[in-house]
């Protein structure tokens, strides 16, 4: 190797390493002081916002700039490298040492050694802080403004003080944290007992005073509020704060009325970084490919999936009790009682299930039994069963729990209350009444939730193609949401992927281009010198950023486009190397 790289009487090879070493340094040298400079300089722009939100203080605004160090280098390191390689050798050309080089016998590949593997160096390292450290310092700075402010609300009422949300002032006597269940949209849940309440207008007017027995506090992604909710804050990176009080007491006028539940409106913490793969690190990306389910815009959209083809099973097997004459149970997720009905039939009609009348009494027979064991008879005209969706901006279905259930209302329309033979009352009539939360015993959505998207997806295929009723298409909807998701999804991962290829590998192409640039304009300015290389890398940039757009767009067609840039800079250089060569 050494008789290879001397080739010259004149050179020795420690001779040529001294050369290499001193090359190498300068080089690192400028590389560390430019990029500290840009680094420090963006970290700190970064920070000012949330500084000036109030979202951070002054230790955690210095902790958050440390965090956005590394993020920052992914794009400075490789411009910083380019230009350190162009002043670097540079300098050599215009102070005339090249010339000296040149007269040891030294070719212009042996110079440009030091940059070489310099630039393969720097291409590793990219790779290790774009796969690695970046996604990882990335949720450190999310979580510095959104967790930090949970930690914040939850001390302030645990050591017995007033905690402030937005306008409203809240006391609790206890607080405890409560992990979402899988599916779940919320990033973080708390349950409060003994809540007291104070909501006041800017003008410092109180508009609701009151107590609750308990309230639920939850953080949520602004995307799993309802659309009007997301259009009102306005900010789709938000993360949105929801507070929900069961048994509410408000004093009103001097009369306390009770609400129950009693939501407030969302109000959004402002997020530094929306929920995504790019930043997941390589061995996440790929688990996140292999189970996309964990992801929370998935799960919610399989659930909502698994909800509409559980309402077609229990429909299917209601049509089929109701024609045989059978009565349909259902029992209530409120009262803890139970529904029993009796009808001639069972369709479905314009997204809504529809009793018909028994032939005999033209009539629907109903029975309800509360929790004490208290029996009502009714009689109705007609009758709906429609499924109930949750709300995204009341999330909490149930004050008990948050799985996901499949609840359902029954409206009665020309509703006749029987006397019962030990009721003394006399038989009345009401125009309409309706039960809410209400299961059935046969409940097929928990088999369903086990199974994962991609096996939901083929499960509910057959549904699909054989559904006949109007109720049955409405899984076309929710079935090409997931699978557009999931499409989206994988293209996502596969364009981050060959971004972060894409980036190392234009760091060790802009260190070479700088390097040539600089022997071949060796008598110009060094910043006039730069731009010939600076404009090139940029457009390098540019493309592989096209090119990541083109992937998430179209998929691995879009592949040939994120490396299009490095091949143009990689020609562009040994064009002006050959050119250098030749004089």
């Amino acid at each position: 190797m050494q008789e290879w790289l001397t080739h010259s009487p004149l050179l020795s090879f420690p001779m040529l390493t001294t050369l290499w070493r001193a090359i190498s340094i300068e080089f690192w040298r400028l590389l560390l002081l430019t990029v500290s400079v840009v680094v420090a300089t963006v970290a700190f722009a970064v920070t000012i916002k949330p500084l000036a939100d109030g979202l951070l203080s002054a230790d955690q605004a210095i902790r958050f700039m440390f965090y956005a160090t590394p993020p920052m280098l992914a794009y400075a390191l490789p411009f910083a490298a380019g230009f350190a390689a162009t002043i670097t050798y540079h300098r050599m050309a215009s102070e005339n040492e090249i010339i000296a080089v040149y007269a040891s016998g030294i070719s212009h590949k042996k110079l440009l050694f030091p940059a070489l593997v310099s630039g393969i160096i720097l291409a590793g390292s990219l790779f290790a802080l774009n796969d690695q450290v970046i996604p990882r310092f990335l949720k450190e700075m999310e979580r510095m403004v959104t967790q930090d402010f949970a930690k914040i609300f939850v001390s302030s009422l645990q050591s017995g003080e007033s905690a402030t949300i937005g306008n409203n002032e809240i006391h609790a006597d206890y607080v405890e944290r409560v992990k979402p269940e899988p599916g779940s949209n919320a990033l973080d849940i708390y349950l409060l007992g003994g809540v007291a309440l104070v909501k006041a207008d800017p003008d410092g007017t109180v508009t609701i005073d009151g107590t609750a027995k308990r309230a639920w506090i939850l953080l949520l992604p602004v995307w799993a509020l309802e659309k009007e909710d997301q259009e009102r804050i306005g900010d789709p990176n938000a993360t949105v704060v929801l507070m929900k009080f069961i048994d509410m007491t408000i004093n009103r006028d001097g009369s306390p009325i009770t609400v129950d539940p009693f939501t407030l409106p969302a109000f959004p913490i402002p997020r530094v970084f929306k929920d995504d793969p790019k930043y997941m690190t390589g061995a996440e990306m790929r688990a996140l490919r292999n189970n996309p389910d964990q992801m929370n815009f998935v799960d919610s959209r399989r659930i909502g999936l698994a909800k509409s083809i559980a309402s077609i099973q229990v429909f299917r097997n209601l049509a089929s009790q109701a024609r045989q004459g059978s009565a349909i149970e259902l029992n209530s997720s409120h009262t803890g009682g139970s529904v029993s009905i009796l009808a001639g039939g069972f369709t479905a009609k314009q997204g809504q299930w529809a009793l018909l009348p028994q032939p005999q009494t033209n009539r629907i027979e109903i029975e309800v039994v509360d929790s004490a064991g208290r029996t009502d008879r009714l009689r109705a005209q007609s009758a709906i069963i429609r499924p109930e969706t949750a709300s995204s901006g009341d999330p909490l279905t149930s004050t008990t729990s948050l799985k996901p259930t499949l609840s359902f209302t029954l409206e009665l329309q020309g509703v006749e209350v029987l006397a019962s033979l030990d009721d003394a009352r006399p038989s009345t009539e009401k125009e309409s009444t309706q039960y809410t939360g209400l299961r059935f015993a046969q409940d097929p959505l928990d088999d369903l939730l086990l199974m994962p998207s991609a096996e939901l997806l083929q499960y509910a295929q057959p549904y699909i193609n054989t559904a006949s009723t109007q109720y049955a298409q409405g899984l076309v909807k929710p079935a090409n949401n997931l699978d557009y998701i999931l499409n989206d999804l994988d293209k996502e991962i596969l364009s981050k992927t060959h971004e972060r290829y894409a980036m190392s590998g234009a760091s060790f192409v802009m260190v070479l281009a700088g390097a040539v640039i600089a022997l071949r304009l060796k008598n110009a300015q060094p910043l006039a010198v730069y731009q010939w290389s600076f404009f090139p890398a940029l457009g390098t940039i540019v493309l592989i950023s096209g090119g990541q757009q083109s992937i998430h767009n179209s998929g691995p067609i879009g592949i040939p486009i994120i490396y299009s840039g490095i091949l143009i800079l990689l020609v562009y250089t040994w064009f002006s190397l050959r050119t250098v060569s030749k004089h």
